[in-house]
């Protein structure tokens, strides 16, 4: 025999030998796989208990009520403070004292820096030297002044009369700005003529008035040199240093009144149409979830308040804007973490409702373990609305009936368990 005919002979052998294999695994595959996918029973037959295992399974359970189902929407947004301001320089100069440190609690009014004011102080004694001077020549020449007012105030009230009736005209676009004006021109030379205004034409004659201007803008400027909190809450981006110039405009801190947080998120307008300002929100903060100090809010989850509902809906992404409110008096929550916020539509009255992991899916079906005398029992069930972590249980459960919500993932039908004591449904 000849080589290539060997070779020939030892491939065919090999081929062969593959085809048996693959004929023997296929045998054994058929024969245990509905054993499997779980399908040795028929579709509508429970799982045989004679292999069940004597081993007891812990496990969690619920009892079932009946309840008023909430639906709620999810959306997802970052938490921001209930006001915040950037807090600017009003007049350029170089920073003299800075009050504050990032994260500072800070009142209305408080000092947060302070700009050169010399220049600013030298100009207000100025000013106040002028009105002392002023004050001065306005009481020497009105010493003796005695001039009885004798003028015909008549006038003066009819051209009040006139001026009340114009400006009715001007709202009603019956008369121009002129034309109101004119009149109240003269009014105003009517009221001098009488004596009504002697007083403020002697003060401003003899520079009274223009000195005390001159004072207040002076006050003005001054105050400018200090940067102070619009509002009390807490600093945050400093951005100035002592010995710093700056220029007016530029930015001195951030100021973030958090005792209240805020998150806004974007709902679907199917969704939005059924939300109403004052409804409750489920608003969880997956990084205050990992804090193991916080116990007031497990899981991370705090209550928030549906504040404002924008009217308009954007027509590209056919969603509305709506602002939760959060309270924070401890101030454990910190701006711009990451939320889920959970909105309420509407309520499903008088409902059966168990919690998400209670449902398994078998063979293509929804079931429950509803546990009756120490056994877990196989129950299929119809499944409704889901919303969260819950579902609604349309037929297969009974007011009053055990399920199991955990530890039952691996159970089989009628397998021993032992359960803890049965709790509510509670839903947040």
């Amino acid at each position: 025999m000849s080589a290539s005919s060997s070779s020939r002979s030892l491939r065919a052998w090999h081929v062969a030998a593959g085809v048996l294999v693959l004929a023997v695994g296929g045998l054994i595959l058929y024969g245990f796989w509905p054993r499997l996918t779980g399908q040795a029973q028929g579709d509508d037959e429970r799982p045989e208990t004679e292999d069940v295992s004597d081993s007891v399974a812990q496990i969690d359970v619920v009892q079932v009520e009946r309840m008023d189902f909430p639906v709620r929407t999810d959306a997802t947004g970052r938490l921001r403070p209930w006001r915040q301001a950037t807090v600017s320089a009003e007049r350029g100069g170089v920073v003299r004292e800075r009050a504050i440190e990032e994260g500072d609690y800070v009142q209305t009014g408080a000092l947060l820096a302070r700009i050169d004011d010399r220049e600013e102080r030298i100009e207000l004694a100025e000013a106040e030297a002028e009105l002392l001077e002023a004050r001065a020549e306005y009481a020497v020449n009105t010493r003796d002044a005695n001039i009885q007012q004798v003028a015909d105030t008549s006038q003066v009230a009819d051209l009040r009369a006139a001026l009340a009736e114009v400006e009715a005209a001007f709202d009603q676009g019956e008369a121009t700005r002129n034309e109101v004006q004119a009149v109240r021109r003269e009014l105003e030379l009517a009221q001098m003529r009488a004596g009504l205004d002697r007083s403020a034409v002697q003060a401003a004659t003899y520079g009274l008035t223009q000195a005390e201007q001159r004072v207040e803008r002076a006050r003005l400027n001054l105050e400018r040199t200090r940067v102070t909190a619009p509002f009390a809450g807490r600093i945050a981006n400093l951005e100035t240093e002592e010995g710093q110039r700056i220029a007016a405009g530029e930015s001195v801190a951030h100021v973030l009144d958090d005792r209240r947080m805020k998150v806004t998120v974007n709902v679907l307008e199917e969704d939005l149409v059924r939300i109403r300002e004052g409804a409750t929100a489920q608003v969880h903060v997956p990084a205050r979830a990992r804090n193991d100090e916080v116990d007031e809010a497990p899981n991370g989850m705090v209550e928030g308040t549906v504040h404002a509902i924008n009217p308009q809906v954007d027509d590209d992404r056919g969603t509305g804007r709506v602002a939760v409110a959060i309270p924070n008096p401890d101030e454990e929550l910190i701006s711009g973490l990451y939320a889920t916020v959970r909105l309420e539509t509407h309520r499903l009255p008088d409902r059966i409702v168990v919690p998400t992991d209670a449902v398994l899916v078998r063979q293509g079906r929804d079931l429950v373990f509803v546990v009756r005398n120490d056994r877990a029992q196989w129950t299929y069930v119809e499944v409704g609305t889901r919303s969260g972590d819950f579902v609604e249980i349309t037929d297969g459960l009974q007011e009053g009936d055990i399920v199991a919500v955990d530890g039952h993932f691996a159970l089989a039908h009628d397998a021993p368990v032992e359960a803890g004591d049965p709790q509510p449904v509670a839903m947040p």
